[in-house]
């Protein structure tokens, strides 16, 4: 027994601190408490929507709440840490308790929780739930209740655990509002959730596409009116450029530079011959001379003639040679 009346005090204490910061800190946006003990200090760990003013001015009014909370629920040494709530519009107790100072101020309260729903849904919440119960309507009338939903949002189960739920009230002269917020954040992966998975091409199909896509690009970026146009910047007459002038560069008399010593001595009469046809336009005393040199050679006989076999090997080479020419 006297462990269950232990936690039960801290539950006590817990909820009493709680209480005493949502309206000490109802200015600073408090969202929520998480107290955590260790061996040196206690750590509370406070979530607001603006911490410059939870801390003070030198940091006096997180000295007073130090101090207080030693004095009145007994905390061994409190270091109390402020850290800033990163999207307001996600949290549940902010939200609830902007809808709550809307409504004290006296505006439609249509109008303030279809903001706060187009707030959360706009910044990633998957599902908003807002639930307004007690005298709405105004003095006078009966007690009830409206929700307002949009999204997906889990409601029974253990899926339900993940959800952010805030509650406060609102009081106002015809009676209090009670006034409870569900979120369900971007990041929460329920249990139950499927993701379908597509099933993935093959590496050579992929490769194959891009080539193919790759190959149509390039034929689109070159159509045939670009080739047409190449094709007539180059008209015909550019190929004359080159005269048969050029064809006649090398003249027959280039043939006859090459001696006829160092042809076969079978094909010596038959050069001299075509040379004298060649040098019809020269002096006589060339024309003499070439003369004398083929009388000259046709006596020359390098290769001996003793039998008629030889004769007809000469006959031969020569009518084939001949023929050549």
């Amino acid at each position: 027994m006297a462990m269950e009346k232990h936690f039960i005090q801290e539950g006590i204490i817990r909820s009493e601190i709680e209480t005493f910061l949502r309206h000490e800190l109802e200015g600073a946006g408090y969202s929520g408490i998480n107290i955590q003990k260790t061996p040196l200090a206690t750590r509370v760990v406070l979530y607001v929507e603006k911490p410059p003013l939870v801390i003070g001015k030198k940091g006096r009014r997180i000295n007073k709440l130090t101090k207080f909370l030693k004095e009145k629920y007994g905390i061994d040494n409190p270091a109390i840490d402020v850290q800033a709530v990163e999207n307001p519009n996600l949290d549940a107790n902010i939200v609830a308790r902007r809808i709550a100072q809307s409504l004290e101020k006296g505006m439609n309260r249509r109008r303030v929780v279809y903001k706060a729903v187009r707030s959360a849904m706009g910044s990633g919440a998957r599902g908003v739930e807002i639930i307004l119960a007690g005298k709405i309507i105004g003095k006078g009338g009966r007690a009830k209740q409206e929700k307002y939903l949009q999204g997906y949002m889990r409601k029974v189960g253990d899926s339900a655990k993940l959800v952010r739920q805030g509650s406060t009230q609102a009081y106002l002269k015809a009676g209090v509002i009670g006034v409870t917020v569900k979120i369900v954040p971007p990041d929460i992966v329920f249990p139950d959730q499927i993701e379908v998975i597509p099933k993935a091409k093959p590496v050579e199909a992929v490769e194959e596409s891009k080539i193919a896509e790759k190959a149509v690009e390039k034929a689109a970026e070159k159509p045939m009116e670009k080739l047409a146009e190449k094709l007539a910047e180059k008209p015909m007459e550019k190929l004359a450029e080159k005269p048969m002038e050029k064809l006649a560069e090398k003249p027959m008399e280039k043939l006859a530079e090459k001696p006829v010593e160092k042809l076969p001595v079978a094909m010596a009469p038959i050069v001299a011959e075509e040379k004298e046809e060649t040098i019809g336009e020269e002096d006589e005393s060339k024309t003499e001379e070439a003369k004398t040199a083929k009388k000259a050679k046709e006596k020359k006989t390098p290769k001996k003639i003793e039998t008629d076999e030889d004769i007809e090997e000469i006959a031969v080479e020569i009518t084939e040679k001949l023929e050549e020419l």
